[in-house]
């Protein structure tokens, strides 16, 4: 009976353990069996490449391409972070903007959702800012600091 070794991998499908990334096991069920002969082959990779299961099969993919996930991953957590909180406004908030803020917004939050594609951050409309500034200043007491006042 040949002896059969765990390889882990992310996810994304990305070996755990190796080089370039040396990727941490993110999940202890997420794994193939391999012979001995597969397991040693993994240790080492043509330049440019990492290994990767696909469909239960281990592959050599160039990584450029963890790369991009990577930073797919971070465009997408950014727009979590910084159009959604935004996005996800209650009614009473839409309702104070003007007609252009909000096709302005509109557009901001289209291209918000074409990041993965585009790979650029949108300019946000300045008057979003502007407004995200006055939050910035409010005071515990939920009055506004005097940006002019002398302290």
């Amino acid at each position: 009976m040949e002896n059969k070794q765990r390889i882990y991998y992310t996810k994304d499908g990305w070996v755990c353990d190796r080089y370039p990334y040396d990727l941490a096991v993110d999940d202890k069920e997420r794994y193939i069996e391999v012979s001995e002969e597969d397991y040693d082959k993994t240790l080492s990779t043509k330049s440019h490449y990492s290994w990767k299961v696909t469909n239960g099969k281990l592959i050599e993919e160039p990584y450029e391409k963890i790369l991009e996930d990577e930073q797919l991953e971070t465009l997408r957590s950014y727009r979590e972070e910084i159009c959604f909180p935004i996005i996800n406004r209650g009614q009473l908030w839409y309702d104070t903007l003007t007609t252009k803020q909000k096709e302005e917004l509109v557009t901001w939050y289209k291209a918000w959702l074409d990041i993965t594609e585009t790979k650029q951050e949108p300019l946000a409309p300045e008057w979003l800012f502007n407004f995200e500034e006055q939050e910035e200043r409010r005071v515990s007491n939920g009055k506004y600091k005097d940006s002019s006042a002398q302290e």
